[in-house]
């Protein structure tokens, strides 16, 4: 078989085509004319009834006892008092921040505590027997004199002491010195009344006129 004869046999003729499509549209109007089964929704449908069981009613409750009327009470209540022209408010401040100081410092200072200062009293010459005799040499002498010294007086009033600080002559000296161990009394020097030893010092004058 040749080529020619090959492609001749597989080419068909337009009316052979024409005629398929018509055989299916013929079938397909067919099908359109099959009427299958119609489903039909009833339009009332049937009333179902169910009964309900309703409870039969309570019985009426018996009438409640009257209340009495309350009695007002004897309670006060105190008015809120309201701050009078005498009253003070107390506004606290905000707190301020710290300040700094920025100055250098200054020399620190030491608190002294003050003591009390003791109560002292001096000794006081008790008078009696103060003149010392006249010495006999300076007497017939006709001369006059002075003596200064400077005693030493013990707790219970007596001079334990006598030292010479100034004199006219040693005659004067010794009948002052004499004196004062032997005669002369004090009352005792004290600090805040306790008796202390003092010293103390005195002139003594001799004048021939007072002879």
């Amino acid at each position: 078989m040749s080529e020619a004869g090959f492609f001749e046999q597989k080419r068909g003729s337009p009316t052979g085509f024409a005629l398929v499509v018509a055989a299916h549209v013929a079938a397909l109007g067919a099908l359109a004319l099959v009427k299958g089964p119609e489903f039909i929704r009833p339009l009332n449908p049937p009333l179902v009834m169910t009964p309900i069981d309703i409870p039969d009613d309570p019985p009426p409750e018996p009438p409640r006892p009257r209340a009495e009327p309350r009695q007002p009470s004897h309670m006060t209540v105190a008015p809120t008092p309201v701050p009078g022209p005498t009253d003070f408010i107390t506004i606290q401040r905000p707190p301020q921040p710290p300040i700094f100081d920025t100055r250098p410092p200054g020399p620190v200072e030491i608190a002294r505590v003050e003591t009390p200062t003791p109560v002292r009293r001096e000794a006081e010459l008790i008078p009696r027997d103060l003149q010392p005799p006249y010495p006999t040499a300076e007497q017939r002498a006709q001369r006059s004199g002075s003596v200064r010294v400077r005693l030493t007086i013990g707790p219970d009033g007596r001079v334990t002491a006598v030292e010479r600080l100034q004199a006219t002559s040693d005659a004067f000296w010794r009948v002052t010195e004499r004196q004062a161990l032997t005669r002369w009394r004090f009352r005792p020097a004290t600090v805040d009344g306790r008796p202390i030893a003092a010293t103390r010092v005195m002139t003594v004058t001799f004048r021939i006129e007072d002879l």
